[in-house]
């Protein structure tokens, strides 16, 4: 008989297929077993730290990023309401340096001449243009500069609303040119019902606003439209909002119908802003979804008085035994239009006390925030600390899809008695950490282990958030900011308050990733060199500039650093009994002798200063410096010490006044081009007990000017010194006595 080719004989018998295709695999499976691993996933690594606020203080540092400009950054502060004065610092190197823009006022650093020095918020749209929202006593001061700093225009009743509060931008495109800008912010105290409210806030109503109104294009971010209040105005909806922001994807989807679940569908494509906020009892998670539409009468899905149609939609619901509030949350949207929520709780009973650690919960949305997965806890079991603890100030950030970092402060100590919970933690030790997931709306999102991003902690003491009731430490505010930058990487501002005057002085600081996955797929792993630069720094010339008031002079010469570096001396002046640190700034072209036809200040300063945390100072550790000095041209003296705070109206900013004179053989100085100024100070003037290890971190030298010599008001307590004006600043980094040269 015949048989069937096709179904007897050969690979197509059953029998023999099946043992075919058990040998392939086991050769499979064979090959596998010896080829080599596939890679795992690269987790970020990050540069040194970067003193971004030499000036001013680090209180609330906000952060972003020039879309026109990858290498222009800004970050502000607050000083105080009672000061009139809030900070800009920009940096036109990637975050290597900061300077106060050009507009701020000369050696206090003022900005605008609209009031301010409460909160604070800066942003930059798709053209360049920088914006800055600072809040006054009665309402927020709003400002554009078309010239990155160098003026503003403002007004001080930038929105048509009174008894405002925190307040955060967003944007699409160019408001000068065709986009928008919306400011969201809370509405204080609005709401008459009687909720229980544990914010201390009363019941309060988050709002937006869109600029520029019709035809007012020149009042972009200047003047806002009417409030659109998202919350609801007569509930208990709003505790006090995070960050909001633009979707990149444009969606037909409009107002609900009414019908659960139905939404109106739009005739042209919108993208939606949102912003994320808790309810007034702290256990509710909303999102507020708006869209622009036409300024006019209210119609859904068409126009409004604000310019905007909004929705609130559930996020995540605590219930009763939990509680969030550490100290707001926060959001994040990626490039396929997908939302990311990060925010803190921890449990409570029934009076309200928490009873528990305060932990991290993210949910995701993949339609526009009509539905989120169940929220889940991000473990901080694995960092290089142990596990992480009272988990504060969360902020989320998004890039292609999937790809989300998110930052915060944690800390391995837990409070003797958890019922403040961070609030608690008096002798805990804070640092930045970071965690990254490649799919962050899987089923199941992997998150890499906590990443220490600011090399060492940067804050000792307690929190001050709403979980704990605002009874804790506040010096560090009640946030920090992560941005992406250019390469997908991780950019944080944020701040360090290891010095004398811990509860009112920290620093402005600032990380950048330098490799490990990033955000962008196209750029990752990220491989960005000279962020940790070691023992020494070389700094560009021509970069020594008075830069305040509006003006930027010429390059000065002999303010112009091009080099900084610290090693290790046990040779005259010093010896292998008493070592000292030989402290060595090169500069361009040095003489003593002001130039006042650009700078009408005759004090010229050579500083160089550093962080040494300790685990057993009460305030962290020291901010230590020193200083060559030069007052209208007189020999130079040389001077040692730690950082103080002078009075700026009600507010503070920081200062570097000299305790220690140092003897003449100490004190040496070569003038002429590359010239330099020696400095060798004993380790005995600048020790700290308890210091977490020999090196010194973020060591950076500035130039500066001064009206008076640094130290005409002696520090007491960590109050004292001169205001000054920073001429030019060198990158950060760090010393390491172990690694070759620094002897």
């Amino acid at each position: 008989m015949k048989k069937n080719p096709s179904s007897q004989s050969g690979l197509f018998n059953p029998r023999v297929f099946v043992a075919f295709t058990v040998c392939s695999i086991g050769a499979l499976l064979a090959m596998v077993s010896f080829a080599a691993p596939r890679p795992r996933p690269a987790p970020p690594t990050f540069g040194h730290p970067i003193i971004s606020g030499i000036g001013g203080v680090g209180f609330e540092q906000g952060l972003r990023v020039d879309p026109s400009n990858a290498n222009r950054l800004y970050t502000s502060v607050p000083g105080s309401l009672s000061s009139d004065t809030s900070w800009i610092w920009h940096s036109l190197d990637g975050g290597k340096t900061f300077k106060w823009v050009v507009g701020a006022t000369a050696l206090e650093g003022k900005v605008t001449t609209c009031f301010g020095g409460g909160d604070t918020e800066t942003g930059v749209d798709s053209a360049g243009h920088l914006y800055f929202a600072d809040l006054t006593l009665a309402n927020f001061s709003t400002s554009r500069s078309d010239d990155q700093g160098a003026t503003f225009t403002c007004s001080n009743t930038g929105v048509p609303d009174a008894v405002v509060d925190r307040q955060w931008y967003a944007f699409d495109g160019d408001p000068t040119n065709g986009g928008s800008i919306y400011l969201t912010n809370d509405e204080v105290a609005q709401a008459p019902a009687s909720c229980g409210a544990v914010t201390n806030f009363g019941q309060n109503v988050v709002v937006m606003y869109r600029s520029p109104l019709p035809g007012a294009e020149a009042a972009a971010g200047i003047q806002f439209g009417p409030a659109n209040k998202i919350s609801n105005p007569l509930g208990c909806d709003e505790g006090i909002m995070g960050n909001n922001e633009v979707s990149p994807v444009a969606t037909t989807l409009g107002q609900p119908t009414g019908v659960p679940g139905q939404f109106a569908v739009l005739p042209t494509p919108v993208k939606h802003v949102f912003v994320i906020h808790d309810d007034a009892l702290l256990n509710r998670i909303l999102i507020g979804r708006c869209f622009p539409v036409a300024f006019g009468p209210p119609v859904p899905n068409v126009s409004d008085p604000s310019g905007l149609n909004c929705v609130d939609l559930p996020v995540a619901n605590l219930g009763s035994s939990n509680k969030t509030g550490a100290n707001f949350p926060t959001m994040a949207i990626d490039k396929g239009g997908n939302l990311y929520a990060a925010w803190e709780q921890a449990p409570i009973n029934d009076s309200g006390q928490v009873i528990g650690d305060t932990v991290l919960k993210y949910s995701f949305s993949t339609d526009q925030g009509n539905t989120w997965a169940a929220p889940i806890q991000i473990d901080t079991s694995g960092s290089p600390a142990g596990t992480l603890h009272n988990n504060v100030f969360a902020w989320a950030v998004a890039g292609d899809d999937g790809r989300v970092d998110i930052a915060w402060y944690g800390t391995p100590g837990v409070a003797p008695n958890p019922s403040n919970g961070p609030d608690s933690c008096a002798a805990c030790d804070w640092s930045l950490w970071i965690v990254q997931t490649l799919n962050g709306h899987a089923a199941t999102p992997s998150f890499t282990a906590p990443i220490l991003a600011s090399e060492h902690f940067i804050h000792h003491g307690s929190m001050n958030t709403l979980i704990g009731g605002q009874n804790g430490d506040r010096t560090l505010g009640d946030f920090l900011q992560l941005r992406m930058g250019p390469n997908g990487e991780a950019e944080i501002g944020y701040a360090d308050s290891n010095n004398v005057d811990e509860s009112f002085a920290p620093h402005g600081m600032f990380v950048r990733q330098n490799g490990g996955n990033g955000l962008l797929v196209a750029s990752s792993p990220v491989n960005i060199s000279g962020l940790s630069p070691v023992n020494a720094v070389s700094d560009p010339s021509n970069d020594g500039k008075y830069e305040v008031n509006g003006l930027s002079s010429a390059n000065m010469p002999q303010l112009d650093i091009t080099n900084s570096s610290i090693r290790l001396l046990t040779t005259a002046p010093c010896s292998a009994a008493a070592p000292c640190y030989q402290v060595v700034m090169k500069l361009n072209n040095l003489s003593l002798a002001p130039t006042t036809a650009q700078d009408p200040d005759f004090d010229l300063v050579w500083l160089t200063q550093w962080f040494v945390p300790s685990t057993t100072d009460p305030n962290g550790g020291k901010n230590f410096f020193v200083y060559g000095e030069s007052f209208n041209g007189a020999p130079l003296q040389c001077f040692a010490g730690e950082n103080a705070a002078q009075a700026v109206g009600g507010g503070v900013t920081l200062t570097y006044p000299g305790i220690t004179q140092l003897p003449a053989a100490n004190c040496l100085v070569t003038t002429g081009r590359n010239g330099t100024i020696t400095i060798d100070v004993p380790l005995s003037n600048v020790s700290e007990p308890g210091a977490i290890d020999n090196r010194l971190h973020e060591v950076t030298a500035s130039t500066m000017t001064l009206q008076q010599p640094a130290n005409t008001v002696p520090p007491v307590s960590g109050i004292g010194g001169s205001l000054f004006n920073l001429i030019d600043v060198a990158q950060g980094y760090t010393f390491d006595p172990a690694v070759r040269g620094s002897k």
